[in-house]
């Protein structure tokens, strides 16, 4: 069996690796900032490279998606409500904002739950389909956020 190596990005290497596997992304771009944060180095999820690597493939739009609510779930339920178009999406990738203080996991489960029941097994198809999760800030308050980064088809 041949030998498998992962590797995990951090900020710095993520901001190359984009620029590398999607050169013509302005680096001054919602979509660029967001996906430096997503596979930076303060997510306390690691998440792999290779997702990065799929979702920025050939002939794709890309759209940032910030929702706020009163739990991760409430998120879901607006992505889902408000931006029906994400079901369409090749890609998504999200992260979870914890208000402030501590990352309460339970609360990520029921929302990645939620978002597994409320979405049809068609559209539930997105490659890649990762999330991951950081601690608030002081000047957050009480609110929850989901950030998604969605990946469309740019067509022919």
């Amino acid at each position: 069996m041949p030998a498998v190596f992962v590797i995990f990005c951090d900020m710095e290497n993520a901001a190359d690796l984009i620029k590398r596997l999607s050169p013509l992304m302005d680096e001054n771009s919602e979509v660029f900032r967001e996906l430096s944060t997503f596979f930076g180095s303060d997510a306390k999820v690691v998440v792999h490279q290779g997702d990065l690597a799929k979702f920025l493939g050939r002939k794709r739009l890309y759209r940032v998606i910030r929702l706020q609510g009163d739990s991760y779930k409430d998120c879901v339920y607006q992505l889902v409500d408000d931006y029906p178009e994400s079901m369409e999406a090749l890609g998504m990738l999200r992260y979870y904002k914890a208000p402030t203080g501590k990352i309460q996991w339970a609360d990520i489960e029921n929302a990645e739950i939620a978002i597994g029941k409320e979405l049809t097994v068609n559209a539930y198809g997105w490659e890649p389909d990762a999330w991951t999760a950081f601690e608030g800030t002081e000047s957050q308050g009480a609110r929850h956020e989901m950030v998604a980064i969605l990946a469309f088809d740019f067509g022919d």
